[in-house]
């Protein structure tokens, strides 16, 4: 067998380099998913822009960017994926796995420390942002999110001593090429069999856990994130909005809680349980 793939690989890389990919890679669902993911995003930096970042000094909200700059990579991570770099592709979901707890982490950061009496601005969260302060290890980041008061009730739903360390590993060697086989999933050059397609499923799961870890903490911390616009949309027409309008759910998010939450029914009951938005 290993002489055959020898054999394979020989062959392909005299045949002017071309692309091993199969049909099976080009139309993987991980691409499609990846869209549904940039959709998420694009309305998370769209709906936050409207509201002030309270506890620091920007005018404009900062998530609102930092939304749009994990919409770039999942952008990236597609452009990537097409292509057959697959372990540069693996890099950046270790990437987003940082970015994801990071943003949390900042947004429970600034919840539980602002104090308009004290100061108006979070001085962890300001430095952070003037680039003058390194975001903690993720062990103080997840002890942080056990401990505080706004998200210790969500904290236990999540396996972050199971099967998120577990992931973080994967991800880990793939970064550091502690392997022969991440380097060569980096070449897209040389053919693999189904090795390739099975680590398209791998990225899948792995993104897939990332989401509903994000879009639980956006809905049970900043749920006017995911509204409807029809309230201010009524407002700005100096119409009176409909009735109960404020807690309509906008339809990309939704979207994001049938695809992410919905399926782990605790999850989910809590989530609608807590939450102002009415979620279908």
């Amino acid at each position: 067998m290993q002489w055959k793939l020898l054999i394979n690989n020989v062959y392909y890389m005299l045949s002017n380099f071309s692309l091993q990919l199969s049909d099976e890679h080009k139309e993987h669902h991980i691409f499609e998913e990846l869209e549904e993911m940039k959709n998420l995003y694009e309305g998370l930096s769209e709906r936050s822009s409207y509201f002030l970042a309270t506890g620091t000094r920007t005018i404009i909200n900062y998530e609102s960017y930092y939304f749009l700059s994990i919409y770039g990579t999942l952008d990236s991570i597609k452009t990537l994926l097409e292509i057959g770099r697959i372990n540069d592709a693996i890099v950046l979901v270790r990437k987003i796995f940082d970015d994801i707890l990071t943003e949390i982490y900042l947004d429970v950061t600034l919840k539980d420390k602002y104090n308009v009496f004290e100061s108006f601005y979070v001085e962890e969260v300001q430095q952070w942002l003037d680039s003058s302060f390194r975001i903690p290890k993720l062990k103080k980041i997840l002890k942080v999110l056990e401990t505080s008061p706004k998200t210790k009730d969500l904290y236990p739903y999540f396996g972050w001593n199971t099967y998120l360390e577990h992931n973080r590993h994967l991800l880990d060697d793939s970064v550091h090429s502690n392997s022969y086989s991440k380097v060569l999933y980096n070449c897209n050059t040389v053919y693999l069999g189904e090795r390739k397609v099975r680590m398209l499923k791998n990225i899948s799961i792995i993104l897939n856990q990332l989401m509903m870890i994000h879009v639980s903490f956006i809905f049970h911390l900043n749920p006017e994130y995911l509204a409807a616009s029809d309230y201010m949309d009524y407002m700005e027409m100096g119409m009176t909005p409909p009735e109960g309008s404020e807690e309509w759910i906008a339809n990309f998010a939704q979207d994001a809680f049938d695809r992410y939450i919905k399926l782990n029914t605790q999850l989910a009951d809590y989530i609608k349980n807590t939450c102002c938005l009415q979620i279908l």
